[in-house]
């Protein structure tokens, strides 16, 4: 992580985001920038986080550590997400990892200062509640996806849940896959059986599968596929 000493930078931000908004007062001068390059981890496991963040540019990923070692993705975020507020209350440990996709930059607010001076503002309660219900039905959905739904049913929805954002509107049209292996692990099916059907899914126009590479071709039919389980 790199910490970006540019007031104006900090100050361009807050505006493009109208962030100074959510705030009684001034509170620019209490933010910093931090910049973190591809891959770089943003939070690990167990890590008592220092920081409320505000992703302002670039996109990361939030994955959960298997015991076998293996990481599997639960969403991607991008402009403007949280990341941190769910340890603002309790001083929880993070119980995911969190890491840059691309080189991002994300304003930091330390959760001390949050604790202290700013819990107490409606506009920031109401921001990090909208952000924690996103993150609630998420976590709902993704427990649905062990259901005994079809298989194609939860594969679906786990795309949308993956490119999509707390409005259900697309976000993002490609998922970059370390291997399906994930897919299968995280919906608690067999490889093979989920190879046959993002290749069933290609076949009808409605991805394009590569071995690392997820596109979507037709969004509104895999919506449509995944109705049962995805709302």
């Amino acid at each position: 992580m790199k910490e970006i000493r540019d007031r104006k930078r900090i100050s361009e931000y807050l505006s493009r985001f109208k962030l100074a908004g959510f705030f009684e007062e001034d509170v620019s001068q209490l933010f910093a920038l931090h910049r973190f390059e591809r891959g770089e981890d943003i939070f690990t496991v167990d890590e008592r986080p220092e920081y409320l963040y505000f992703l302002v540019k670039g996109k990361v990923k939030i994955s959960i550590l298997l015991r076998n070692g293996n990481r599997v993705l639960l969403r991607f975020c991008v402009p403007l997400s949280l990341l941190g507020d769910l340890e603002i209350a309790n001083d929880f440990a993070v119980k995911t990892s969190v890491s840059a996709v691309s080189e991002s930059e994300l304003l930091a607010l330390r959760l001390s200062q949050v604790r202290e001076n700013l819990m107490s503002s409606p506009a920031i309660l109401r921001l990090i509640i909208r952000e924690l219900s996103f993150k609630l039905y998420h976590n709902a959905v993704v427990k649905t996806l062990t259901s005994s739904a079809p298989l194609k049913t939860r594969i679906a929805s786990y795309l949308l849940l993956m490119t999509s954002d707390e409005r259900n509107e697309r976000m993002l049209d490609e998922l970059e896959t370390e291997s399906q292996a994930e897919i299968a692990e995280l919906l608690g099916a067999s490889y093979r059986h989920v190879n046959r059907v993002l290749n069933e899914l290609d076949r009808e126009g409605i991805l394009r599968v590569s071995r690392s590479q997820i596109r979507i071709i037709d969004f509104d039919k895999l919506k449509n596929l995944a109705s049962d389980l995805y709302g």
